[in-house]
């Protein structure tokens, strides 16, 4: 088949504008799509009834037959003998929903902005091959020639074509606004929300002609990971799987560096902590700020804003101020001006309602700073906007607003360092240092998320240097790409974000785009940063139109066996007193989970024994040691034991490698493995460490075949859970 090259040269003048880059790009998924066609045609094929949108008013209605191409991300109509085959990208929402209805269910999804208005599925058939022979399962029907299905291996995957109802809901929601997906451990919700990315590149034609649509493409799209041991795995699924660039994955304390090194363009001096804290204080610091709820976002705005009045009004006092740059009277007039701002605006909590943001002081006064800055020489006008840059960033500087802030909240300081650090710091001691460090213009990257937080509400998010005050950056800049703002915006994993950094990253969308979240608030597994809600992502929000917010709960574990999915449910009851949220995955197979007891000294051996077993198993090639609360002192003298037991070790911490894998929960969050075996479940009641529950839970909810847990007594925990769902063997 020959393929017709984009039409239309480049113009010399300009080079290659986005439009050509969209033509090309645009020729370029077609060619994959025929070529992914020719070397296996498709892997599903539907008959269905849709309704679409004509291009009048009318509703069409259409007996359609389409095939799909797991590989394709183009929907073609090849046409061969004077009939028409179409075979869609596999993202395509018709087909998505087809697959996941029962035959003759009628679906509308006339609410989502799509041409197609409604689907009802007649017959539909998935294939194992198509050559040389056919194999599949039809409905109606049976089953022909079936494949005996590989075993799942551990690790992310991208779920094309085989996804739950709830998955397919949520993955072809509306183009635009605020997806959160949420649900238990190895329910999908990573999955569905990077295979989103993918949904929005390839059916952003299929939405319904409007002005104002933005566009999707890899250069405007970021996802953000709280774990940086995940996103290798990220990478490897957007890159392999789902052919998006991994150049669009950012760890989050990067980019909040990152961010803050842009905006914070005059800091009057202030500097990074260099001295080394010991961790019990490094934890506790942490906890002060990054256990702060979605509340604490408004009351430090508040106090922020008293901050900026005050020194508003003080404006007569500044170097800027001074008569000899001008001719007499315009800065007077500024002043006055400036000065009744800091008076008489009143004090909010919402950023987005400020009177006193940079935006909003400059909208007041842009008729008398314009003229001042007018009626100025060249030498002058350079002087003057040199210095009323550096008096801006004293009157919203954000480091004062810190210490003013956390410094007088010293109870709920106090409270949150004893729950991060299990009462083993001097709390009074630690808050007096910190202040005094942010007195004396210091601070650490856990004060970052904040300061960076308050100056992208403070500074201006025009980005047209004209509509703000010379010398100033625009708070959305570091969310531009070629003048063009981030269109869509992926969290994973959200929970783990202090509530500053989700109401930062959030607010740097488009207000046209999506932001799309996946978190499970009983998996926070920081005892001193993390967030219990996704309300923080309503601080400041950036996207039009709260009636467009989703929420989508996956109720199915699709990760575990059978086996360790009823004991988690069992677990789950247990520690949280409160029905599990989830259902098991019926489809897979395995042994039940294992409790070895053991003393401490013949431990090593147990881990030993059971890693000989294990790494033997046909599809287990993933085996880690798992502790609860990371403990390194103990960790290492383990790993001394089992290296004169003669057992192969992967580097410490290390998520992936060759030989026994062993680390901690917090290191391998969001990942998951063939086989655990999980250490400190007999303390996990009585510890004094914020979300010790949590990081059980998802310590045990990491391995995909076999499960087993090591202790020097039967853990509290699982005496209030059946006995019929765990084996107890006693060494």
């Amino acid at each position: 088949m020959r393929i017709r090259p984009p039409l239309g040269p480049v113009d010399s003048r300009f080079g290659v504008t986005a439009h050509d880059k969209s033509r090309f790009e645009h020729h370029d998924r077609i060619l994959a799509a025929l070529k992914a066609i020719a070397d296996e045609p498709f892997q599903v094929m539907v008959e269905v009834h849709t309704e679409l949108a004509s291009n009048g008013s009318a509703v069409v209605e259409k007996e359609q037959l389409w095939y799909a191409n797991t590989e394709s991300s183009a929907n073609e109509v090849l046409t061969t003998g004077g009939r028409s085959v179409s075979v869609l990208a596999w993202t395509h929402p018709g087909l998505q929903k087809a697959l996941s209805l029962d035959l003759g269910d009628f679906e509308d999804v006339s609410a989502q902005d799509y041409r197609l208005l409604g689907v009802e599925p007649l017959a539909k058939a998935r294939f194992n091959a198509v050559f040389p022979n056919i194999s599949g399962v039809y409905q109606p029907g049976g089953a022909v020639r079936p494949l005996k299905p590989a075993p799942s291996r551990s690790g992310l995957k991208a779920v094309k074509l085989d996804m739950t109802r709830d998955q397919v809901s949520a993955f072809i929601s509306r183009m635009s606004g605020l997806m959160v997906v949420t649900g238990a451990p190895g329910s999908g919700k990573t999955t569905v929300a990077f295979q989103r990315i993918r949904f929005l590149y390839d059916q952003q034609g299929e939405r319904l002609a409007k002005d104002g649509l933005v566009e999707y493409a890899p250069h405007l799209t970021r996802v953000f990971l709280a774990n940086e041991n995940l996103a290798g795995q990220a990478k490897n699924l957007l890159q392999d799987q789902l052919d998006i660039p991994g150049s669009v994955v950012q760890p989050v304390n990067q980019f909040v560096a990152h961010y803050l090194d842009q905006v914070w363009a005059y800091k009057h001096n202030a500097r990074p902590r260099q001295r080394k804290l010991p961790p019990l204080e490094t934890a506790a610091r942490t906890a002060v700020l990054g256990l702060s709820d979605h509340l604490g976002l408004g009351r430090l705005w508040e106090v922020y804003e008293r901050q900026i009045s005050d020194r508003l009004r003080s404006s007569a006092d500044a170097a800027w101020a001074r008569g000899d740059l001008n001719g007499p009277g315009h800065l007077e007039a500024l002043v006055r001006s400036i000065s009744v701002i800091g008076e008489r605006a009143g004090i909010r909590t919402d950023p987005l309602q400020s009177e006193l943001s940079m935006g909003a002081v400059f909208s007041a006064v842009e008729d008398g700073y314009s003229k001042a800055r007018s009626s100025m020489s060249a030498d002058s006008r350079a002087r003057f906007d040199e210095l009323f840059q550096q008096w801006l960033y004293a009157v919203y500087d954000p480091l004062a607003a810190l210490a003013a802030y956390f410094g007088n909240r010293k109870s709920e300081a106090a409270h949150r360092m004893r729950r991060g650090t299990g009462a083993r710091v001097d709390e009074s001691a630690v808050l007096d240092d910190m202040v005094k460090e942010w007195n004396e213009r210091r601070y650490g990257p856990e004060d970052r998320p904040w300061l960076a937080w308050l100056l992208r509400f403070a500074l201006p998010a025009v980005t047209d240097p004209q509509g703000r005050f010379r010398e100033m950056p625009s708070a959305v800049a570091p969310a531009l790409w070629n003048h063009q703002r981030w269109t869509h915006v992926a969290i994973d994993e959200a929970q783990d974000l202090c509530v500053a950094e989700a109401s930062l990253i959030g607010s740097l969308v488009d207000p046209r785009g999506a932001l799309t979240v996946s978190a499970d608030f009983r998996q926070i597994v920081s005892p001193v940063h993390g967030m219990r809600s996704p309300q923080a992502l309503q601080v400041g929000r950036s996207l039009r139109g709260r009636g467009t917010d989703l929420s989508h709960p996956f109720a199915r574990n699709m990760r575990q066996s059978r086996q360790i999915g009823q004991f988690l449910q069992g677990f789950y009851e247990a520690a949280f007193k409160e029905r599990p949220t989830f259902d098991v995955n019926e489809t897979l197979e395995d042994g039940k989970p294992q409790l070895i007891l053991a003393p401490p000294h013949d431990q090593a051996l147990r881990i030993k024994q059971l890693f000989s077993v294990l790494h033997r198993l046909d599809g287990i090639d993933s085996v880690s040691v798992i502790q609860i609360n990371e403990d390194e002192q103990f960790l290492s003298r383990l790993r001394s034991e089992l290296e004169g037991l003669g057992v192969p070790l992967a580097p410490i911490w290390a998520w992936s490698g060759d030989g026994l894998l062993t680390t901690s929960v917090e290191r391998v969050k969001g990942l998951e493995f063939d086989a655990c075996i999980v250490l400190g479940l007999e303390q996990a009641e009585s510890a004094a460490l914020n979300f010790t529950l949590n990081r059980a839970y998802v310590a045990l909810s990491r391995p995909t075949r076999r499960l087993a847990i090591v202790a020097d007594e039967f853990p509290s925990l699982l005496r209030r859970v059946s006995r019929n769902l765990f084996d107890v063997t006693q060494a």
